[in-house]
């Protein structure tokens, strides 16, 4: 079974050309892999938008990509947003580069506020034992690269939901947790999480029946 630190994951930010027209055509590639902008390195979409920011509207910028197994240096043109900001014209894409394959057959599930418990599945599938010690645990929230939990829209009416399903237990993101406060069902405990790892902390509390310093709502 793969450890906690096997189970990492890197990852790379991708460029597509949003519409024809835009500053970055026929410099930039869908599937283009950032390395710098500008010669500052930019191999993620925080530092992406940063490194353009740097340059003034209007500009050509050298940047240059990983395409095709080979790095390319391109010249692209930049823009101006209608809020000032430089822009390429592009849409970030984020590739995750696995060392195993992840497959989740997410049913009648859509939209992004069952990232968290996604996330929490994966990570109880990679590692020994079980988390939940038996219980029942639903939850919600979206979460990023990053492992932030962000908040999700319905949450009175997934906690309800849970609640039916027979869950005692159900991780909310903080920012929900003003809305979540005082509408919880009978018998519910809602734990409040605003990270990857306040969440797996709340889990695995659960699972070995340490609920007495749990965060609440």
């Amino acid at each position: 079974m793969p450890s906690e630190r096997s189970a990492r994951r890197s990852l790379r930010s991708s460029s597509c050309a949003r519409s024809s027209g835009a500053p970055a055509e026929g410099e930039l590639q869908a599937g283009d892999v950032f390395v710098s902008i500008g010669g500052a390195a930019a191999r993620d979409s925080t530092a992406i938008r940063t490194a353009i920011q740097g340059v003034t509207p209007g500009d050509t910028v050298e940047v240059v990509v990983e395409r095709s197994g080979a790095q390319v240096t391109t010249h692209p043109d930049t823009g101006k947003a209608d809020d000032g900001r430089t822009v390429l014209g592009i849409v970030l894409g984020v590739d995750y580069k696995l060392p195993f394959s992840v497959k989740i057959d997410v049913g009648n599930v859509g939209g992004p506020s069952a990232g968290l418990m996604f996330s929490l599945g994966i990570y109880d599938k990679l590692t020994d034992g079980a988390l939940t010690g038996g219980s029942v645990i639903a939850g919600t929230g979206t979460i990023d690269e990053k492992g932030s939990v962000g908040p999700i829209g319905g949450i009175a009416q997934k906690m309800v939901g849970a609640r039916e399903g027979g869950a005692t237990f159900f991780l909310a993101p903080a920012d929900n947790c003003a809305e979540a406060a005082g509408r919880e069902p009978s018998g519910l405990q809602v734990v409040k999480v605003s990270t990857f790892d306040d969440a797996l902390a709340a889990v695995t509390a659960i699972g070995k029946g340490n609920t007495s310093g749990l965060p609440h709502c």
